[in-house]
């Protein structure tokens, strides 16, 4: 230590030590600027900032050095060797140049090490050949403890500074490893230094020629300013990288909006489109010309290139509403429409515009809007429609939109003195198919009956499924009778040709009964009854042939007007009685309540089923004392029952028409004492479609009341969708019709599961009705249905059947269990 103390204050000049410190600093700090630029750089320019790298680190360490020389004062006259002087400064550049091409690429602190250890190396050899280089009358002896110490002390620092410089751990790490590389640099130089002493030789002659010190300061200035341009050349790159980094990042980041703009409008089913109605010109999207199947840019941006791809049918809708929106009679444009697509098929799109800019006359100079793919949706729903007006096993015309027919054909023969025909058909022996072959062969004789029938029929006439192995045809093309008796041969011959099912032969007869119009009636109830009688004709002469109506057959007629009057003394003396049938929780089979359901024990006829003496209440009026009745000797049973159960009961399309049905019904709920919570009013489409606007006014004072409100037999109806949006309804009942063929119908599945879905996305409850087997249960509950109604839970049976149930055992409570296994139904009370 007193060695090197003394070589910096006797042996060299007070100004040595700042200068040369600050020429280092400088210098390191303009290598590391370069080398920043060597290692975000690639191929040629990588190279070029690795020269520059090792130039600048090779200068300033050998400036360094002989700076310190020019202020170094032995005792001795000093000279310079060119050529090693020379050398000195070669070598410190090739090895900074060798060790800035390693440290490029360092990821390892190995690397580091390695790469600080040969700058290192190459600082020291530019020393001690920069000493070699000196020339006095004498030689220089060595301390090797002290050249040792400086190797030491200079590799510590050199490796530090690179761990700074690649690791950037500190806030400046430039200027810290700068700082650290020139300590290294000076700490090596100056150890050295005072490693070394002087000692005369008279043998040697001192310096004569060689190196003045006046050319080194000459040469140290030019290095110096070679440092200098390095360093502003650092500087200038490092601002220009940022600047270009800034640009790059801004412009990279307009391009990912961009791009995921276009990937989102892309992505979704909008196809966009802008139409500047000054120029003609209208833009689209990719979106809008892949969803019609055109490559990008394969239309023609004009105006008319969309609206004559619209379905002929549905332009004048769709211009009317576009001009609506032209003169502000609308504040959108919305249609749904057809457009052509390339394959020339047609595609359901939701039409949605506005304008957004107009001329100084106010006329729309500018329209944005966009084309959404409804195909799905229009699929779904006529899906839907398709099978709310067929039959699920045959694919025929269902006996709701068969009954609709019916009542327009009468329609058009009252008005226009045209003709009709109407044909029930029943098969003969086939309750005999069911029993020995079973219920799928069954299934397959009625789809085989069905497609003979419907290949006889004339375009113009429809053939209807009306339940079980109940058929019904609407002749409109020739109904005389003639024509009438003919075709009903060819049905009755091709019904009893053999099928044959699993190997067995299986052979049924059909029964054909006839009414025509305008001769048997021109009302639908009354001409379907007819032909009903005609058939009934049929069975009763033998089966297996066809009867049209007749006079005689009017004994029918008084046989209905006796029992007409029998049912308005049953309502009189209370000759009525509620059945009720339990509703179940989906997920835990736990009675939440019953539907009430009128039944009538007729004194000589026994139990007249609801499907008989229900329509004769409703053609004759009788339906508004039959509903007072059930709803309330309903509410007046619900009210003694100790559990908080609903009770659910059917309002007639003819109750609900009655201007005063709430107040009725809220004289009920205060006379009865029940909760208005625990009322379900259920009704049909059809209870609503005759006067939306009034069936809208009693629901919503229904709901005011707190009644819950349920649409029954869902799916049945053809404006079942339109209904749901526009009417305050709490559940949807799914229809018998549908349930009833999930398990083997595929069609019916997908009906019931939109239905769920449709329920799920409204927020309604969904109610699953005719639920028969254990299969069907496991399906709804699979589908999320939130309650299920059905015989496998219970037939509709008297209240008194349920006591315990509605809580006639203290803290009794109903649960249903199915055995997975069996199939097995009970029901067990817990406490």
């Amino acid at each position: 230590m007193y060695r090197t103390l003394s070589c910096l204050t006797d042996e060299h000049s007070g100004w040595v030590l700042p200068l040369s410190a600050l020429i280092c600093w400088v210098s390191c700090h303009a290598t590391f600027g370069l080398l920043k630029q060597a290692r975000e750089s690639t191929g040629w320019a990588a190279a070029i900032w690795l020269v520059g790298t090792g130039a600048a680190a090779g200068a300033g360490i050998w400036s360094t050095h002989f700076i310190a020389m020019l202020g170094y004062e032995p005792p001795l006259s000093i000279g310079y060797d060119v050529l090693l002087t020379l050398a000195s400064l070669g070598v410190a550049m090739a090895t900074a140049f060798g060790a800035a091409t390693w440290i490029r690429g360092a990821t390892s602190a190995t690397s580091v090490v390695a790469s600080g250890i040969l700058l290192t190396i190459g600082i020291a050899a530019m020393h001690f050949t920069g000493m070699a280089g000196v020339r006095i009358p004498g030689r220089f002896i060595w301390d090797e403890a002290l050249v040792a110490a400086a190797l030491a002390a200079g590799a510590m620092l050199t490796c530090a500074a690179l761990f700074v410089f690649t690791h950037r751990s500190t806030r400046y790490p430039r200027a810290v490893a700068a700082t650290l590389l020139a300590g290294a640099i000076g700490t090596l130089h100056f150890l050295s230094m005072a490693a070394a002493q002087a000692i005369p030789d008279p043998s040697i002659a001192g310096p004569d020629d060689g190196l003045a010190r006046g050319a080194l300061a000459a040469g140290i200035a030019v290095v110096m300013l070679t440092i200098l341009a390095f360093s502003a050349l650092a500087l200038f790159a490092d601002r220009l990288r940022r600047a270009n980094h800034a640009l790059a990042s801004h412009g990279a980041a307009l391009r990912v909006s961009e791009e995921r703009l276009a990937r989102a409008l892309d992505a979704g089913s909008d196809g966009l489109w802008d139409w500047d109605i000054g120029t003609g010109q209208t833009w689209f999207s990719d979106r809008w010309l892949t969803m019609l199947g055109y490559e990008p840019g394969e239309l023609e941006a004009h105006v008319r290139t969309w609206q004559r791809l619209i379905h002929p049918q549905d332009e004048p809708k769709a211009l009317e509403l576009l001009q609506a929106h032209f003169d502000g009679r609308s504040p959108v444009y919305e249609c749904e429409h057809r457009l052509l697509r390339k394959d020339g098929s047609w595609g359901w799109v939701l039409a949605r515009g506005k304008v957004v800019e107009r001329c100084a006359l106010d006329a729309p100079q500018r329209i944005i809007g966009t084309h959404i793919d409804i195909e799905e949706r229009k699929a779904a729903e006529q899906q839907v429609a398709h099978m709310a007006r067929h039959d699920g096993l045959t694919g025929l015309t269902n006996r709701t939109y068969f009954h609709e027919l019916l009542r327009l054909t009468l329609r058009e023969v009252a008005e226009d003195g045209d003709a009709c025909a109407v044909m029930c058909l029943d098969l003969d022996r086939f309750k005999t198919v069911n029993d020995t072959v079973g219920h799928m062969a069954g299934d397959e004789l009625l789809k085989h009956v069905a497609a003979r029938i419907a290949g006889c029929m004339h375009p113009a006439d429809t053939v209807a499924r009306l339940g079980g192995d109940e058929f019904a045809v609407l002749v409109k093309s020739d109904p005389s009778g003639e024509y009438l008796g003919n075709l009903a041969q060819e049905l009755i011959s091709i019904a009893g040709k053999p099928f044959t099912f699993a190997g067995q032969i299986i052979e049924v007869g059909l029964s054909i009964g006839i009414a025509r119009a305008p001769q048997h009636g021109l009302v639908e109830q009354l001409l379907f009854s007819r032909a009903d009688l005609a058939l009934y004709r049929a069975k009763a002469e033998g089966r297996n042939c066809y009867r049209i109506f007749d006079a005689a057959m009017d004994e029918a007629v008084t046989r209905r007007r006796e029992l007409e009057r029998d049912l308005k003394t049953a309502l009189a003396d209370g000759g009525l009685e509620l059945f009720y049938q339990p509703q179940v929780r989906a997920n835990s089979c736990e009675l939440v309540g019953f539907e009430a359901l009128a039944r009538w024990r007729h004194p000589t006829r026994g139990l007249i089923p609801p499907s008989e003496f229900i329509p004769l209440a409703e053609e004759t009026g009788l339906i508004s004392v039959l509903g007072k009745w059930v709803l309330r000797t309903a509410c007046s049973e619900a009210a003694r029952w100790s559990r908080p159960l609903k009770v659910a009961v059917n309002l007639s399309p003819r109750e609900f028409q009655q201007s005063d049905l709430p107040d009725l019904i809220l004289g009920i709920l205060s006379e009865t004492g029940l909760s208005p919570a625990r009322l379900e009013i259920e009704i049909t489409e059809t209870a609503i479609f005759a006067d939306r606007g009034r069936a809208l006014s009693i629901l919503r004072r229904l709901k005011a009341l707190g009644i819950n409100i349920a649409m029954d037999d869902f799916g049945t109806g053809y404006a079942s969708l339109a209904t749901l949006q526009a009417f305050p309804f709490d559940k949807i009942k799914i229809d018998r019709s549908f349930v009833g063929q999930v398990e083997i119908c595929p069609q019916a599945a997908v009906i019931v599961r939109t239905v769920l879905g449709l329920g799920r996305s409204l927020g309604l409850s969904v109610v699953a009705e005719g639920v028969e087997t254990a299969g069907q249960m496991r399906f709804l509950i699979a589908e999320e249905c939130q309650e299920l109604q059905g015989y496998l839970f219970g037939k509709p049976q008297p209240i008194a059947s349920f006591t315990e149930a509605t809580g006639g055992r203290e803290g009794s409570d109903l649960a249903i269990r199915v055995s997975p296994a069996r199939d097995v139904v009970r029901m067990e009370f817990a406490s």
